[in-house]
């Protein structure tokens, strides 16, 4: 189809393709009103040319067409909906449209013929319309899609878009403006109201966020309460009985705060602020401690709790492992409140492994009651609940789930559910994870010659639980042979005994029907030819009924289950008595100091006291040089005078901090030439700090505090000449939230080296009579910069000394400095100050006894 207009020459008619009309369509009001303004303008220079080329011979001819133009234009004028005007150079009327003259209250448009728009609107709108097509009239300069508010005589207000164009005379000369405008009244109300909306929903937003920090921080105040007093039990005499029960007390109550924080992550959710905070991790030993801390639900109702890695999984990983430990508790824990009897099992297996990455599949099994399949994809939206009528038999708030998928999504993974009514459910998901580059020895490498090939009788009737322990077994290179009942086992130990290969070590079951391990275990103690085997007993009930009844047997060790692997390892190890001393990598072994090649000059950019001496202390035991500079500015300063092999850039510093100087240091070299590796020192390796430390031309990052073995790794791996890292002589392995010092894991920062230590107390005790007035002078004058860097100096120095809480107390201080709310920050001081005149005593009782 096509269209036909009036052609600007010879008045034949011009086909328009129909497409050009839906071209106009698709682009929208403005590109619309300014072809309609065109083809006004082409139908009046025609009607123009009309006049001046007709003659007396074609008069009849020229009448007719001049006719012709006039209807179309009349149609035009007298049909369209939007409003269309034509004005002289003082902004009065020459012609209107027939929908303008409505909007104006006008019969006929030609009443409006030299009037303006003071005529027809308030001041406020007549007046900014001259001043526009007064500008227009100086310029030439069309208006196109200007949105106008138009304020009229009865108080009412509407709003068009409007294109103004100048008009201008045959020879080119502006002689007024001419417009064409649409109503969008409806529009812009419906954009005010989506804005109010959008208003209301962020306030709203606000308000449950502060009311959910509230409720936190009462939920929080109680709880810390119980971890603290927990922690002051665990540093007393305890049996080992007492201290397993205090340090799953602790661990529990940690698990419940971590549920706490579900409530602040849902807002952190929300708001996209949910990040990960990644770091070395091993996989079994974080499976197992969260799987003891759901113990107890999952024994209190009968179940059995496994946790099954596969062989092949590796377990040096670099990762979250305190999301990944929340994800499973979410899980696990509502497999054992759906199911009512039989197991929960824990699956991981390796789903894909490249290079410096494996993405891992977790499995949760359970035997409850299951899910409709309706619910299937439900249940991992917020708030939702199987059940959400208001006699269900379960709680719960609904946020596990919906928590848990956006952590497996920051993971790279995702998250599934299989369920069968009446059969239990099956929950999957993925997560990718970093290899360590330097993993430490894993038991399941760990063989001594003593446990090789050694024969070992499972004794357990859950099918679950004995494949586990005969995988576990196998990799130590053990021979287990499993049986699921104690007559079984009867049998199979006559049958060793018989043939002169009897089973030096028994694992038994308590729990198992008709006789269970601890019937089993004095049946073999009444026979002599059996007699000899040691017995170690695995439990999910009752432990010190277990103990004490493990004793009166003989029984040589007692363990709850699900058994973590090192657990299992370190109780055979003890047990049968075996000498075995796990040897680090060779990766790891302690270096003789750098050979004189090999030797460095290293600026340390770093302002704290205590880390500046560590870090000095650790380079020149491996033979480097090293040049302190407190801020950026004498890190730029001292590049100026010496050149450096490698600096080691603290990210937090006054005046200018980390990112700036390397910046500067960046700019530099690309008008000098050259490149110096730069190694971050970082209090947080949180999500976005290493793309953060990259983007600014960093090379790589250690996190704070400072750990020997990565420091020298990091040094080895970007510095121009390759050292062998130092490995801790005492490993660290206290995790402890306390005010006491953990002296192994400081000294295994250190490589074992107490003197350093001593210097580094040494420095602390000296400086904290200062700082301690400059905070007071911080408060009082209300400098939030300050306070916040004071907070973190302090907080860097106590990291080196593992108290825990007093650095968690430091940075909450850092924080409340950083946010500008002073309102808090005295309380929070007078938190911090208590805890670290608590820990002064130790420091010093330290380096006494040392001297």
């Amino acid at each position: 189809m096509m269209l036909a207009i009036i052609g600007m020459a010879g008045g034949q008619s011009v086909p328009v393709p129909l497409g050009l009309v839906h071209f106009l369509q698709n682009w929208g009001v403005h590109v619309l009103l300014a072809a309609l303004l065109v083809i006004l303008a082409g139908i009046l220079l025609v009607l123009y040319r009309q006049v001046r080329v007709g003659g007396p011979d074609g008069a009849q001819s020229t009448a007719y067409r001049l006719n012709h133009e006039r209807d179309l234009l009349q149609t035009l004028m007298g049909n369209l909906p939007d409003s269309i005007y034509f004005k002289d150079r003082q902004s009065r009327f020459l012609r209107i449209n027939k929908a303008l003259a409505t909007r104006f209250g006008l019969s006929d448009p030609a009443d409006a013929i030299g009037k303006t728009d003071a005529d027809f609107f308030l001041e406020e709108h007549a007046k900014q319309a001259l001043r526009d097509e007064q500008e227009m009239l100086r310029t030439g300069k069309p208006a196109i899609g200007l949105e106008e508010k138009e304020t009229w005589p009865d108080g009412h207000e509407t709003w068009a878009s409007t294109t103004k164009m100048p008009l201008r005379d045959r020879d080119g000369h502006i002689i007024g403006t001419f417009g064409i405008s649409r109503d969008i009244t409806d529009r812009k109300r419906a954009e005010a109201e989506l804005k109010k909306a959008k208003e209301a929903a962020e306030s709203a937003s606000q308000a449950k966020s502060a009311f959910l920090a509230n409720v936190s921080h009462e939920i929080r105040t109680p709880m810390n309460g119980i971890i603290g007093m927990t922690e002051l039990a665990l540093d007393t005499e305890l049996s080992p009985e007492q201290r397993d029960y205090l340090t799953m007390v602790k661990a529990s109550a940690d698990a419940l705060l971590d549920v706490i924080n579900d409530i602040l992550d849902f807002s952190k959710i929300e708001a996209g602020k949910l990040d990960l905070d990644v770091a070395d991790f091993d996989l079994r030993d974080s499976l197992g401690d969260t799987m003891k801390t759901l113990a107890l639900r999952a024994h209190k109702k009968g179940l059995e709790l496994a946790c099954h890695v596969l062989g092949d999984v590796p377990d040096s990983l670099v990762g979250d492992a305190g999301r990944l430990r929340q994800i499973i508790v979410n899980l696990v824990g509502n497999a054992i409140k759906f199911t009512e009897q039989g197991e929960v099992v824990v699956r991981v297996e390796a789903a894909e492994r490249q290079n410096a990455h494996v993405l891992l599949h977790f499995s949760v099994r359970d035997t409850g009651i299951g899910i409709p399949p309706p619910k299937l994809q439900a249940i991992f939206a917020p708030f939702v609940q199987v059940d959400g009528s208001t006699t269900r038999k379960y709680g719960g708030t609904g946020l596990g789930l919906s928590i848990s998928t956006r952590l497996v999504q920051l993971m790279a993974g995702r998250i599934w559910v299989d369920s069968q009514v009446g059969r239990g459910s099956t929950f999957h998901f993925t997560a990718r994870f970093a290899l360590q580059t330097s993993p430490r020895t894993p038991h399941e490498l760990a063989r001594p010659a003593d446990l090789e090939d050694l024969p070992v009788l499972v004794v357990d009737d859950n099918e679950t639980n004995r494949r586990i322990l005969q995988e576990m077994l196998t990799n130590w290179h053990m021979k287990p042979t499993v049986v699921d009942s104690a007559r079984s086992a009867l049998a199979e130990l006559r049958r060793a005994a018989a043939a002169g290969e009897p089973f030096p070590l028994v694992l038994l079951d308590a729990l198992m029907p008709e006789m269970d391990g601890f019937a089993l275990a004095e049946e073999i103690k009444q026979f002599r030819e059996l007699a000899g085997a040691t017995i170690m007993m695995l439990s999910s009930a009752d432990r010190q009924a277990n103990a004490d009844r493990s004793r009166k047997l003989g029984i040589s060790a007692c363990l709850t289950k699900p058994i973590k692997q090192s657990e299992l390892f370190d109780a055979i190890m003890t047990t049968l008595g075996v000498s075995f001393r796990r040897e680090p990598p060779p990766s790891q072994v302690a270096s003789a100091p750098a050979a004189a090649a090999s030797r460095m000059q290293i600026l340390v950019a770093e302002d704290n006291a205590v880390n500046q001496k560590l870090v000095v202390r650790l380079l020149e035991k491996q033979g480097h040089r090293a040049i302190v500079a407190s801020n950026g500015q004498e890190a730029l300063a001292a590049l100026q005078k010496q050149a450096f092999d490698l600096i080691l850039m603290d990210v937090q510093m006054p005046d200018m901090d980390g990112f700036e100087t390397t910046t500067a240091i960046r700019a530099g070299e690309q008008v000098a030439g050259g490149h110096i590796p730069i190694i971050a020192m970082t209090a947080h390796a949180m999500t976005g700090d290493r793309e953060r430390c990259l983007q600014a031309g960093m090379d790589g990052y250690v996190a704070k505090p400072i750990q020997a073995s990565e420091l020298l790794a990091a040094i080895a791996r970007f510095g121009p000449a390759a050292v062998a890292p130092v490995a801790p002589a005492v490993a660290a392995v206290s995790s402890a939230t306390s005010d006491a010092p953990d002296w192994d894991r400081a000294l295994g920062r250190l490589g074992g080296d107490r003197e350093l230590l001593e210097e580094i107390i040494g420095l602390f005790l000296g400086e904290w009579p200062r700082w301690k007035l400059e905070m007071g002078d911080a408060l009082a004058d209300w400098d939030a910069a300050r306070l916040r860097r004071l907070a973190h100096t302090i907080k860097g120095s106590l990291s080196q000394f593992g108290a825990q809480a007093a650095v968690d107390a430091a940075y909450h201080l850092e924080k409340l400095g950083q946010d500008a709310n002073l309102a808090e920050a005295q309380q929070a001081w007078a938190e911090l100050a208590e805890r670290v005149e608590r820990l002064l005593a130790a420091l010093a009782g330290f380096a006494n006894k040392t001297n």
